[in-house]
């Protein structure tokens, strides 16, 4: 399956910490990439402010950066592949190892979260339909996030601070110390909790074979150039976050960096045949 995704940008949460920044209070262009928006970690004008500690200052010139992509990717010394996906195995390289879950590092800058594999996924009740068509497949097949949504995670589910990147094998000031965390309105996998989450980490293809009110993915269109198809996730299809969040703010039409609106429920109805399908269209 083709991914969407080339890498993720986030917005963290920091655990433990009694500093908390605000919400998002800016505005931007959907589709117009990533300065401005939520994932434009450390803007003032925005709300977002989450700082580098120390200051993210070029020590040649005294000149501070303020930049952007560093909270989560980096162009040296970035985390390597565990051996099981390629990597050069301990001590071997410069950088630190990922833990084996991590399959995808688009040059990672930002600490893996501290909590998998302990989330408690989709739960939908003892009164939901527990077999045949109507029962929750993603329930049914079993979830389990993929390194794509585990990148997300890494943030949102607060184990490892918003602030905190790069490692001791960078030079200064590259690395981030943290120290500041999130308004709960972006918190996703706090105290370990997915189960009031929509399912992440599940074969859409093998829960649209069974499920009669899923669309068929390579039918519908999720953008004017992109079926539900091409926004699944390895050789099983699998749904995960960057599904129908495009973190970097290119590509989509939506709000709250959604690949499609979600006026009228539109980007919901594009997977979910409970209504009428409406073809996607951009302003």
């Amino acid at each position: 399956m083709k991914r969407i995704m080339k890498g993720l940008l986030v917005v963290a949460l920091g655990v433990l910490l009694a500093s908390v920044a605000m919400a998002y209070t800016g505005t931007y262009t959907p589709g117009a990439g990533i300065n401005g928006t939520p994932h434009d970690i450390n803007r003032n004008d925005t709300g977002m402010a989450y700082m580098s500690n120390p200051p993210d200052t070029d020590p040649a010139t005294g000149i501070v950066m303020n930049r952007i992509c560093i909270y989560c990717h980096v162009a040296h010394n970035s985390y390597r592949l565990a051996p099981a996906n390629g990597g050069p195995g301990a001590n071997i390289g410069s950088g630190p190892q990922a833990p084996q879950a991590y399959d995808y590092l688009p040059l990672w800058n930002h600490e893996p979260t501290l909590r998998y594999p302990f989330y408690t996924m989709y739960q939908n009740g003892p009164g939901a339909p527990q077999s045949g068509a109507h029962a929750s497949q993603a329930i049914q097949n079993g979830m389990n996030p993929g390194s794509s949504s585990l990148l997300c995670l890494s943030c949102h589910d607060g184990s490892v601070a918003v602030n905190s990147y790069g490692n001791t094998d960078q030079p200064a000031p590259a690395p981030s110390g943290g120290g500041l965390a999130i308004s709960a309105a972006y918190s996703v996998g706090k105290d370990d909790y997915l189960g009031n989450h929509h399912p992440i980490g599940f074969s859409y293809v093998d829960a649209w074979a069974i499920d009669d009110e899923l669309r068929d993915p390579d039918a519908f269109m999720f953008t004017t150039t992109s079926t539900i198809t091409d926004h699944l996730y390895g050789v099983t299809g699998t749904l995960e976050c960057g599904s129908c969040h495009s973190v970097h703010n290119k590509g989509n039409g939506g709000e709250r960096l959604l690949w499609r609106s979600d006026v009228s429920s539109e980007l919901c109805l594009t997977c979910h045949d409970k209504g009428d399908y409406v073809a996607p269209t951009f302003p």
